[in-house]
């Protein structure tokens, strides 16, 4: 699969799926999910304050039509509607992602199915030939090597909806050479050592060479995933999350994201995002749910 508009025309023969929007009070969100329902993607039910939603809809003239529930504790209330079978997935609105992701992980009444979620983002770019994976750009703080394995585990999972088995996957750094005084490259070689029985994983790899195999023959480097990495791994939360901006806000690549490694995907955006990335996003989520 190499776009996003792929993606969207695989989902409009599959069976219509319900998402749970917690805090649904956002114009640009809220335009999303009309885009959303229109396209026979998804329907939805808006949580959150229910006087300032249906104002919302009244004042941007959406005209789909969409249930409502009134609530005071909107992430709560969204986790328990997944939970009680009558939404399939969840999706964050005009609240902040630490409010929604406690109510996920609450150990009674969330949608904890391990112990670790991750994001992972999806890159569409006119210089790639296929949708690039970077993870994790929006949830881990701090990265151990069970971390990473996990990480690494969740998106392999995750990227087999798209139909690819063997993915390959890059441990991102800032250069190839494993230097001591580099702890990311120290780390890079020992999580691709641990796991290079279980996927076909190379690191420490520079940007370039993930992405190019001619910067690989320029600098030497035997590899068998240069130029064609399904999976990046980032070293840092900040370095994926910075990559994905920088790309989707001047790059010109299209992007989007989700959570895995809950019971269910979670759609959780930045709210600065326009309503095309929210809609990508809502994809993401649906297409592993199916």
């Amino acid at each position: 699969m190499t776009s996003f508009d792929q993606l969207i025309a695989s989902l409009s023969d599959k069976p219509k799926r319900c998402i749970a929007l917690a805090a649904a009070e956002d114009e640009v969100l809220l335009h999303a999910a009309d885009q959303a329902q229109h396209q026979g993607l998804a329907s939805f039910i808006l949580v959150g304050n229910s006087d300032k939603i249906d104002e919302m809809l009244r004042d941007h003239d959406i005209e789909s039509q969409f249930e409502v529930i009134h609530s005071e504790r909107p992430a709560e209330a969204a986790v328990k509607l997944v939970r009680d079978g009558q939404a399939d997935l969840l999706m964050k609105g005009a609240i902040s992602s630490s409010a929604l992701l406690k109510a996920v992980l609450d150990r009674e009444r969330g949608l904890r199915k391990g112990d670790l979620l991750s994001h992972v983002a999806v890159i569409e770019s006119p210089q790639y030939h296929k949708l690039l994976f970077v993870s994790d750009g929006g949830i881990n703080l701090s990265f151990d090597d069970a971390t990473f394995i996990t990480v690494i585990r969740n998106a392999v999972d995750y990227i087999r909806y798209f139909g690819i088995e063997k993915p390959k996957i890059g441990m991102l750094a800032l250069v190839e050479q494993v230097n001591a005084k580099i702890p990311e490259t120290v780390m890079a070689d020992k999580i691709a050592k641990l796991l290079q029985h279980e996927c076909m994983i190379e690191g420490p790899i520079a940007l370039d060479v993930a992405i190019s195999a001619e910067a690989a023959r320029h600098k030497h480097l035997p590899s068998r995933i240069a130029g064609d990495v399904d999976i990046m791994i980032m070293p840092n939360t900040t370095a994926a999350n910075h990559l994905v901006k920088g790309l989707g806000g001047l790059g010109g690549c299209k992007v989007g994201g989700v959570i895995v490694g809950a019971k269910v995907p979670i759609i959780l955006l930045s709210r600065s995002d326009d309503a095309e990335t929210k809609l990508r996003s809502i994809a993401l989520g649906l297409v592993a749910d199916l």
